[in-house]
């Protein structure tokens, strides 16, 4: 708000009526509904509060459970001895250490696709759908080479569609459907051939 002024960012609505032959436009002033509508200013408020509520118990639930899940490992922590608790831990390294592993994976073959899908012509819109996650280099090979075929044999329709169109008309001369025999002199010399 500058200078005193306030910014009505949204607060205007148009409706059209449409059973008019000439539809007339009237403009909604929510602010201004706000301010003089003191029905319309509750139903705003208790809208704003149930969505506030709605969010701040989503959030304590989340707390809650993390909470739940810290207390508990530190639970299971405290009755573990000294060997077991390294243990532990050391389990816990290796499944992260087998998660970043996985995703650094799956990130090399997300490139690899992409490198050889736009050496192949194929739309990187359709490498997107594919679920990395679950594939192998042997698997994205096969949907690459279906692709493959499945984008040429599109270009090649669309090349032989172009291709049966008849070609543009140049110059000044459109042709006729008359035999030369039918036409007036006038038509006869716009005819290419005898133009000189």
């Amino acid at each position: 708000m500058e200078n005193g002024k306030k910014e009505n960012v949204g607060a205007e609505a148009t409706t059209e009526n449409a059973g008019a032959d000439n539809a007339t436009e009237s403009k909604i002033d929510y602010a201004e509904m706000m301010k003089t509508n003191k029905e319309f200013q509750s139903f705003v408020d208790s809208q704003k509060t149930q969505a506030m509520q709605t969010a701040v118990a989503n959030a304590k639930a989340k707390w809650e459970e993390e909470s739940k899940t810290k207390q508990a490992e530190a639970e299971k922590l405290a009755k573990m001895d000294e060997e077991q608790k390294r243990n532990y831990e050391l389990e816990q390294w290796k499944q992260r250490a087998e998660k970043a592993e996985k995703q650094n994976a799956i990130d090399n073959l997300r490139t690899e696709t992409i490198k050889q899908a736009s050496e192949k012509g194929i739309s990187l819109d359709i490498v997107s759908t594919i679920n990395f996650e679950y594939e192998t280099a042997e698997t994205i090979k096969n949907k690459l080479g279906v692709l493959e075929k499945a984008v040429k044999k599109e270009r090649e329709i669309a090349i032989n569609e172009y291709s049966r169109e008849t070609p543009p008309q140049t110059g000044d001369y459109k042709g006729t459907q008359k035999s030369e025999s039918e036409m007036t002199y006038e038509e006869l010399c716009n005819l290419p051939k005898y133009k000189n």
